[in-house]
């Protein structure tokens, strides 16, 4: 197969973009493992995650993302706005509607940065219904819940959806903290959450958010996660924590702004063109 890709990358968050409207479709069994093989970074381009460009009848295209280890993921906040960049370099339209597995997402072109309407935060239990298995009621909101969790014990945990579940963490010496640790711990724990879940460590000072976040399906600490700094930020702001609708939230890798109004979320941040390259793929190698 030759497999004509794309390169980009938002705040760190790497992607490899396959544009499918242009090229032929990848075998639909054979995506996960399409995106084992390239993203690993020793013995392929390297990336968080294989992105498929498809056609859509309800919007401008759809986006499919397959996460590094295979799976394929539900939404993707720096992958949906690699898309965007993608599409705009092409098309050259600053207002897109990119269907995703968690919906249509609306996205504007702001200057060099991308906006992208994620919805309402949605943190009550019957809105986690299959990522989370404890036994609250479906009206329960799930902030500030102490949970205890193997090796960690003791842990005050808000779980909530911004199109990924995440675990949000409050802490006060990010830097600290041994990440691998609590993705062990808490992300890969199924008798808690059966899907696996992003575990976001998250640190207030002077009114912004820093983030670090370890997500399912790489199942390591990325330099930056879109779904999950909005996440952070409806976290802190329904908490109390912050108070202002617009909150900078600062990654290993950049930097983005969450907009928050009545918990309808904006997140606006880059994507950046990394290069592109075509590859020749034996789907049975010897």
């Amino acid at each position: 197969m030759n497999f004509e890709f794309f390169k980009y990358q938002a705040c760190g968050n790497d992607f490899i973009i396959r544009d499918e409207f242009d090229s032929e479709p990848a075998p639909e069994e054979k995506r996960g493992v399409l995106a084992k093989r390239l993203c690993e970074r020793n013995f392929g381009i390297g990336a968080d995650g294989l992105i498929f460009i498809v056609p859509s009848e309800e919007a401008d295209a759809k986006m499919r993302l397959f996460d590094r280890d295979g799976p394929e993921a539900d939404m993707c906040g720096n992958g949906v706005r690699c898309v965007a960049a993608y599409l705009n370099r092409k098309w050259g339209k600053e207002k897109l509607l990119i269907n995703t597995g968690d919906g249509i997402k609306e996205i504007d072109k702001i200057g060099k940065d991308y906006r992208v309407n994620m919805g309402k935060l949605r943190y009550k239990m019957g809105e986690l219904e299959g990522y989370f298995n404890y036994d609250f009621n479906p009206d329960e909101p799930l902030l500030d819940k102490v949970i205890s969790f193997p090796e960690l014990g003791k842990v005050e945990v808000s779980v909530v959806n911004t199109g990924e579940p995440h675990a949000v963490i409050f802490t006060e010496e990010i830097d600290e903290v041994e990440m691998e640790r609590y993705g062990k711990n808490i992300t890969k724990n199924k008798a808690i959450f059966p899907k696996f879940i992003n575990v976001d460590l998250v640190q207030v000072f002077n009114n912004n958010l820093k983030v670090r976040t370890y997500e399912r399906g790489v199942f390591y600490e990325t330099l930056a996660c879109g779904t999950g700094a909005t996440a952070a930020a409806g976290v802190a702001k329904l908490t109390g924590r912050i108070n202002q609708d617009r909150i900078k939230v600062i990654t290993k890798g950049g930097e983005m702004v969450i907009e928050n109004r009545d918990l309808h979320l904006n997140m606006i941040g880059p994507a950046v063109f990394v290069y592109q390259g075509k590859l020749e793929i034996d789907f049975n190698p010897p």
